[in-house]
């Protein structure tokens, strides 16, 4: 008996045997439906008919049929669904989630709940009982309530369950969605929401009800159909998105959204608005801008898009070496590249975040069927032109004194605020005044810090959205100009250029990003945005004839001990503007310049015990110089990072124009020497790819390659620039037969010639640094290649130059 007594009070639980734990779950699953078979049945009901329609006689006709059935709740109904919901309630304290599993399996949404809740609304409506006691209503209005209650918990996301849980619901969600896909339904939900809203004032349980009802709606319209491949057949019965909208237009569901939408102010409606921001984010689901304005091929991106150059069977001979001493004779360029098709055919491998962050927002975009788009037009018409702004100012109101921004609810608001915006410029027929809430200078500054508090904390499947936002707003802004709203324009675009601190957040976006650790559609919606924030930069910087900037430095002092006499040192240091980063394994580490370091307070250098180290921040006021700003753009990040969009390509037409600033306005070609970035490059001599400005990239490359071809035929340049070899000889032969035969990349003069130059070292004490004398100068000799740096070479090492970088170094200190 010790033994006995001494497990017991340990407190250890014995472990149940799979047998025991298999009964105990069977019990379980009896009593949950028990109370599923008491709600109610069906009965025959009997309905009398005029003999005329059988002939014959003149008397009504008993009919039973088993098709004239009607539902009918026992008396101990609403017992029977507290007992459900507690046994779910229940089941939350579990991971399997068996109750709505069985739930699901035994259909009972479909054969109970549902009946009794459109039975319930219409003997609640007064016009269908108007000889209903209040009793009567109060004990139909709970049974209500409580199947609100339970639609809620059954059509609720599975999002942070298991993926086992995920995937047993999917199918069962699914089925829900089309079970509320119906017009008695979507009729019902209305009615008792808006039967309570007609109040002036709501008790707490009507409260809750109606926002029970928006719940409902949100949830449904949030179940995402399977997708399907448009080429696919007689698959159409599965998409439910589409007809859902179609009976929510029918029902006036819609018009009851945009009254709530356009009403959001009211401080009756604010507990509504998140639930507001999931109803129009969902009924817009996975629909692309695009597809509202027939333009279905942008789907798809470019993938119509006509391949430009010359044909493929232009005249000319080519001889590439095989790399065993024999020459072969080729006709032209698609058999010049033919030697290494392999290359192209299996480029190097996308690198895919180890975990694949879950993202408020859905990017993967479906078909729309035509019926639908009409409906989407129209509510995309009258949320703008009615709802947009009223809607916007409250939310944005709301998270001025919101404790987290880390949540589902503020990254779709901002895709809902760029993705209006976005439909706006579309449309030229809305007025550009329907959205300026968002452009104000207020709320397009929350917009910012939003920004730069997701890229602080990592938070990456939030700042898709967000940069989102902000390229719209830009592109708004830049239409207004010239407009009635010129002067807001004006306005905004001054105050964010003003800003030394906003223009370093969108170089800081263009470098962080990490290929491990974020999706590759984050750095397709960077790329966009530098480049519409770079062409609004410009064209507001040539419209003025000086411009400057408000910049933070840190000015350090040291101060000699109390009883010193002497003055303090003052000596003026910009804050760094990049900050940490972290590098993984596709980065290489930046090195960081000594005029962005914090000054160490220790007892380093020299400097004496007594000494003292105080830092204060000021604001000063700079001139601005667009051209040495994009400077800031020509770095180790930003080319490595650009270059990944090129395997394969995508947002091309926001590439070129990056790698076209760093390599040929910048003049740093040298910035792609390395092995990765090379092999990158070389997939734009595949013939068969199809993108946007394709003859203009494989200009740029070629004229990069040129210079490549350069730097490897000479051991000190190649050692100065760090430039990588090429595993692939073949390609390198291909290659250079190609560039001797074509007139590519000789447009724009080159970066690295054959003329003979010095490179000043840094450190005027020359006798230190006779190891880099060596790299820095190049002595004379008619062999020999030497490199024109395109800015004065500022260190020791061109790392130093390239991959470090402190905004203030662009502007005029």
């Amino acid at each position: 008996m010790e033994p006995e007594i001494e497990d017991y009070a340990s407190g250890e639980e014995q472990p149940y045997s799979d047998e025991q734990v298999s009964e105990e779950v069977d019990r379980y699953r009896r009593i949950v439906l028990s109370a599923c078979s008491s709600l109610g049945n069906l009965q025959p009901v009997t309905k009398a008919v005029r003999s005329g329609c059988f002939g014959g006689e003149g008397r009504p006709i008993h009919c039973v049929s088993g098709t004239n059935m009607e539902y009918v709740p026992k008396d101990d109904c609403l017992s029977s669904l507290k007992d459900i919901k507690r046994y779910i309630q229940m089941d939350e304290q579990g991971d399997g989630k068996w109750v709505l599993q069985w739930l699901g399996e035994w259909q009972v949404l479909e054969r109970d709940i549902i009946p009794i809740f459109t039975l319930c609304v219409k003997r609640l409506l007064p016009s269908q009982s108007p000889n209903a006691t209040d009793e009567d209503r109060e004990h139909i209005l709970k049974i209500v309530t409580m199947c609100v209650e339970l639609f809620v918990f059954l059509t609720w996301n599975m999002k942070t369950e298991s993926p086992e849980v995920k995937m047993r619901f999917t199918q069962i969600l699914q089925m829900y969605k089309r079970m509320f896909a119906k017009n008695e339904v979507i009729f019902g939900l209305l009615s008792i929401a808006v039967m309570h809203l007609r109040k002036g004032h709501n008790t707490e349980r009507e409260a809750m009800l109606v926002k029970g009802v928006l719940y409902v709606f949100r949830n449904i319209l949030a179940i995402p159909d399977p997708l399907i491949s448009p080429t696919s057949k007689n698959m159409s019965g599965l998409e439910v998105h589409d007809k859902l909208l179609a009976i929510l237009d029918t029902e006036l569901a819609v018009d009851f959204f945009m009254t709530l939408l356009s009403s959001a102010d009211d401080r009756r409606f604010k507990d509504l608005r998140p639930i507001l921001v999931d109803v129009i984010y969902y009924m817009f689901y996975r629909v692309p801008v695009s597809a509202l304005f027939d333009k279905h091929g942008a789907w798809f991106e470019h993938s119509d898009l006509k391949r430009g150059g010359r044909h493929p069977t232009f005249g000319g001979v080519y001889a590439v070496s095989t790399g065993e001493g024999t020459i072969m004779p080729v006709f032209n360029a698609r058999e010049v590249l033919r030697p290494f098709a392999n290359l192209f055919k299996k480029p190097d491998k996308i690198r895919l975040p180890k975990v694949e962050p879950e993202c408020p927002v859905d990017y993967a975009w479906r078909s729309v069927d035509p019926d639908a788009i009409p409906i989407l037009r129209r509510i995309a018409a009258v949320f703008i032109e009615s709802c947009f702004n009223p809607f916007i100012t409250a939310m944005f109101d709301d998270l001025k004194t919101a404790t987290s921004i880390v949540n589902d609810t503020v990254p779709r608001l901002l895709y809902i605020a760029g993705y209006f915006i976005d439909v706006s410029l579309a449309n030229t027929e809305i007025d550009l005044g329907c959205t300026c809430a968002v452009v104000q200078t207020q709320i397009f500054g929350q917009v910012m810090r939003f920004t730069s508090t997701y890229m602080e904390l990592k938070e990456w499947s939030s700042l898709e959205p967000a940069m989102y936002c902000i390229q719209q707003i830009l592109l708004a802004l830049s239409k207004m100009c010239g407009t009635k709203l010129d002067s807001l324009s004006e306005n905004v675009l001054s105050n964010l250029f003003y800003d030394g601190d906003a223009l370093d957040l969108f170089v800081k976006l263009c470098r962080v990003y990490r290929p491990t650790k974020m999706r590759r559609q984050c750095l397709e919606q960077i790329a966009r945005l530098a480049d519409t924030f770079l062409n609004t930069l410009k064209a507001y910087a040539e419209s003025k004839s000086g411009m400057y900037i408000k910049k933070k430095i840190k000015r350090s002092a040291k101060k000699k001990a109390v009883n010193d006499a002497s003055q303090p040192s003052v000596s003026d240091e910009p804050v760094a503007a990049n900050g940490d980063m972290d590098e993984d394994e596709t980065n290489e580490p930046s090195v960081p310049d000594s005029d962005g370091e914090l000054e160490d307070s220790g007892n380093e250098g020299g400097v004496s015990s007594d000494d003292e180290n105080i830092d204060t921040e000021q604001m000063v006021e700079r001139s601005f110089d667009f051209a040495r700003f994009e400077n800031a753009f020509a770095v180790n990040e930003v080319a490595k990072s650009f270059t990944n969009l090129l395997a394969p390509p995508s947002a091309m037409e926001y590439v070129y124009p990056m790698l076209y600033r760093i390599a040929i306005t910048c003049q740093r070609p040298f910035l792609f020497f390395k092995k990765r970035t090379m092999d990158r490059l070389l997939l734009m001599f595949n013939d068969e790819l199809n993108f946007p400005h394709r003859v203009e990239m494989l200009d740029l490359v070629c004229w990069i390659f040129r210079q490549y071809m350069v730097v490897m035929d000479v051991p000190d340049l190649c050692k100065y620039y760090k430039a990588e070899g090429l595993n692939n000889k073949l390609a390198v032969e291909c290659v250079l037969a190609f560039l001797k035969n074509t007139r590519f990349g000789t447009s724009v003069k080159p970066v690295i010639t054959r003329h003979v130059v010095n490179l000043l070292p840094s450190n005027k004490d020359t006798s230190k640094n006779e190891d880099d004398a060596d790299v820095g100068q190049i002595t004379e000799d008619s062999n020999q290649l030497a490199a024109v740096p395109p800015v004065p070479v500022a260190n020791d090492t061109l790392e130093d130059m390239d991959d470090d970088f402190d905004l203030d170094q662009y502007f005029n200190f």
